[in-house]
């Protein structure tokens, strides 16, 4: 099962390591997915705080190409 980490998750992980165990565990359990609207929220920001190697991590997450909808 692929999880996609919203963004709200990801600013906490870097700012303030919140639920950081968890997010470490589906990390290194490679099951997260990323998809190109969290890339476009997430990079101006790892830009402006010099996180290229960061960057470059986030880019060689796998893509989710799925639309999420709510039911």
């Amino acid at each position: 099962m692929d999880v996609l980490v919203d963004t709200s998750i990801w600013i906490d992980y870097f700012k303030a390591g919140h639920n950081s165990k968890d997010l470490d565990y589906l990390i290194d359990e490679n099951v997260i997915v990323i998809n190109d609207i969290i890339l476009a929220e997430l990079v101006p920001y790892l830009k402006i705080k010099k996180q290229t190697k960061v960057i470059k991590l986030l880019h060689e997450i796998n893509v989710s190409t799925q639309l999420i909808t709510s039911s």
